[in-house]
This record gives structure tokens, sequence and C-alpha cells, in this order.
């Protein structure tokens, strides 16, 4: 029986709330609500008769019955579909072309989602016709760049929630939350930003890496648009260009100045790479990698990190933090792809980064060998001598730097493509009695492990 008369009954009070407010109109009361202006963000209420909480509450309560609080700018966006690059060719958006840019498959449950399926839904909905807009993919073999703009609704000002929600719209653009988004391009003036290439996840509060690339435009608040692409940055470039963004700003109602006196088309670099990326990236593989194992070391998770964050996408953005990276996890190294060829000089500087790097119980004086020459102050085998004395323990890791530095340093190797193997071996080079270099009888033959690492003395008892 509850079950019956709770309903009827709240919704009976409903009812006379709704028409006690319609009432109220009636006999003279007015609510007047201003806040579309960025200028002047307070809500300005007039009542002329002293209208209570109450009445505003049910006001409020009206307008998202009614849906009076958003109108929705009748304008016919048909026309404004970007023509296909040549060699591309346009076709109405479908689910599985989301879906395969983005290798997910959208979810209608009511699970939490992410943003890649909250985006799948918008485009999904723009192509079955549920809002004012389209949605298109232009497609080459495998690539596909799938296109949507729409005009989303607008707060009404004239009403109290409207109102309150177009100053709350006002000041959050206004107000500046981790700096400014990444301009890819300028169409006419209206920037096109790069979206973050990852996703947060629901479950782990983490950001996952993602493959696939999302552009974003906001035309004077008026029109939105989106880009969805697992193609290259030239290719999206193009149809970025043929967006008809004259015809679009000359439908706002007050476009800001600079949109009336732009018309170029611009990217932020000059030269766009033709690329397709590969899937899966560097960074997604390496982010799987860290999920499935627990007995990666710290070196190892420093490496994954920084992959994982596309600081570091080959070797060449390695070197400078990682160096070489001795005593990293094979799997991970293979991520890099394989290693280029070294000339001696930036053998040594790297090799000693990943050295200094790895958990080692060094010696002071070794450890201010491998700062040196990672940060190129040791170029010469005449650079030793003031570290080196009679009696020193050196570990052979370190020998093996030494024995590839040159006898005098030559800027210009630093150019060579190959790296040349020295005709010197650790157990050719002596380290003698006044630190002096050079060739003869090897003295490294006294040689001890200590805290896992192994040194040889340098230098013999028997020298003069």
């Amino acid at each position: 029986m509850n079950r019956f008369i709770f309903p009827i009954l709240f919704g009976g009070i409903l009812l006379v709330c709704i028409f006690g407010l319609m009432l109220f109109q009636q006999m003279g009361g007015e609510i007047v609500s201003d806040g579309a202006s960025a200028d002047n963000s307070e809500i300005e209420t007039e009542n002329s008769r002293d209208g209570s909480g109450i009445m505003f509450a049910l006001q409020m309560m009206y307008e998202d019955m009614t849906g009076a609080a958003v109108v929705t700018p009748k304008i016919d966006v048909s026309g404004f579909v970007p023509e296909a690059p040549n060699g591309w060719f346009p076709t109405p958006y479908k689910n599985a072309d989301g879906e395969a840019i983005t290798q997910t498959t959208l979810s209608r449950g009511p699970i939490a989602k992410n943003a890649t399926n909250t985006m799948l839904m918008q485009f999904d909905g723009l192509a079955r016709g549920k809002g004012n807009g389209f949605a298109v993919t232009y497609k080459r073999g495998e690539q596909m760049i799938a296109y949507m703009m729409y005009v989303p609704d607008q707060f009404n000002s004239r009403t109290v929630r409207g109102g309150i929600m177009a100053a709350i719209s006002s000041n959050m653009s206004a107000a500046s939350f981790g700096g400014s988004p990444d301009t890819f391009a300028l169409h006419h003036g209206v920037p096109i930003s790069a979206a973050p290439s990852y996703v947060r996840s629901q479950s782990s509060s983490e950001n996952v890496p993602v493959d696939y690339r999302v552009f974003n435009a906001n035309v004077g608040g008026m029109f939105k648009i989106k880009i969805l692409t697992n193609s290259s940055y030239a290719a999206v470039a193009k149809v970025m260009q043929a967006i008809p963004m004259g015809a679009l700003i000359a439908k706002l109602p007050e476009p800001e100045p600079h949109l009336l006196i732009s018309t170029d088309f611009q990217t932020r670099d000059a030269e766009l790479s033709a690329e397709v990326p590969v899937s899966p990236s560097i960074a997604r593989r390496a982010y799987m990698m860290s999920k499935v194992r627990l007995d990666y070391s710290d070196l190892d998770t420093d490496l994954l990190d920084d992959i994982m964050d596309r600081r570091v996408r080959d070797w060449e953005t390695a070197f400078e933090d990682h160096g070489t990276a001795l005593g990293v996890e094979a799997e991970i190294r293979a991520l890099l792809g394989e290693m280029p060829d070294l000339p001696p000089s930036l053998a040594v500087e790297y090799n000693a980064r990943a050295l200094k790097r790895m958990d080692r119980d060094w010696t002071d004086n070794e450890e201010t060998i491998l700062s040196k020459m990672a940060r190129r102050q040791i170029t010469e085998r005449k650079h030793m001598e003031r570290y080196l004395r009679d009696g020193e323990h050196i570990s052979e890791e370190i020998i093996t730097l030494i024995n590839l530095l040159p006898e005098t340093y030559d800027a210009a190797s630093l150019e060579e493509p190959v790296i040349v193997e020295s005709p010197i071996s650790a157990r050719d080079l002596v380290i003698r009695r006044g630190t002096k270099i050079g060739q003869g009888e090897s003295t490294f033959g006294n040689c001890s492990i200590e805290h896992g690492v192994r040194r040889c003395v340098v230098g013999g008892l028997d020298d003069n």
C-alpha cells in the first residue's frame, strides 16, 4: 500500500507547489536574472513583492522540470562539414570507427566511465541525431579521422537557474586551471588545442597512456569541434584547414575582434610529421609492463615512468638522464629499440651516467671520476692523473671507461656514427707511479670483490 501512497502524495505536493508558483507570477511577482555578462558575474534579482527563498526554490524547480534554464540556438550546421583531403573519403560516423581508433569498446552501462568512453558516447549520440550537430569519419586505409561539430545549449540568463549557471560558467572560464592548453594550430584566430595523450583511470586514479589523438576547438562559445584520430599530424592538419572557419565566425553574434581580422591557418610546427603512430606505443607498453610485475628495481621503475610520461621516447631522449641504462632489465631497454652506435667520447659519458644511477657502493674517488665523466669534464687520459694514485682500488667498469678515453680529446669525434674499438684492453692499461698513463705490463691482476663490485689495484708494487 505504501508504495502507492507516497508517490501519489509527493506528486500532489509538487502540483500544489507548481500551482502556487504560477499563481504567484500571475499576481505580479517578477524575477529577473542577468548572469550572461562575463564583466558582471553577480546575479541581480528583483522581486516586486519581496519574494521569499521558497519562491526562488519553486522557480528553480519549475525551470528544471520545463527545461527553461537552457535554450538551444536554432542554427543549421549541416552545411559546415569540411571537405575531405585528397586521398581521403568521408563517411557518416559509426560507433565502430571510434572503437577502432581508440582500441576500446563503448560501454553503455551505469558503471563509472573514463574520458574515452564519454567521448565515444558523444560521437555516437550525434551520429544518432541527438543534439544539434553532426559526426563524420574521414578514412584512408586503416587511418581514420573522426570529426564532430555541434551547437551546445546556452544558459538562459533570464531565469534563476540559468543565470546562476551562466555566472558560474563565466567565472570558471576566466579562471586558470593548470596553465594554457597545448595549442596545435590557429585557424582564423581560433585555437585548436591538443588534448593530453592519456586518460584518468577511474579505479586507480592513474594516468593511462593512450595511442589516439584528440583535438578541440571552441568557436566563440557557439560551435564546438572535436577531432579523434589514429593518423599522423600532417593528415589531421589537412582536415583542420578544410573547416569553414570563416563561415562559422560570421554566424557569431559578437565575435572577438581578433577573429574578424585573422584569416590564416597555421600550425605550431612548420614541418608536421606524416608518420602514422604505431600502436601500442612504447608509452602504453611500458604502462602494461609496470602493472604485471612487482619485482622491478627502482632503476627499472624510473625508466618505465619516464617512458610512460613520454619524457623518454627513444635512446636519444634516454641518454640525457639515464645514459645507456646499464642495470635496467633487458625487456625495458628493448622498448627503446636498438641502441645507436656511439663514438668513444659519448660512450664514456653515457655509460658514466648509467653507472652513477646504479645502486652500487662506489668509493668517493670512483664517484668523483664518474661524475666528471658524466659532465664531460674528463675527456682525455691525462685528466685522470689527479684521481689515480698508487694502490688505488678502481672497479673494472670504470677501468673500461678509462680505456676508451683518447690521449687527446677531439670534439669532432662526437660526430662519428660508429664506436671505434680501442686496441687497448683493460688488462693492457697501466697506471704507473707518478700517475702516468701508458701501455705496458698489466698490473690489474690483484682484484677482489667488495660489496658486489669487482675492483683492481691500480699500480704495481715493483714500479719505479
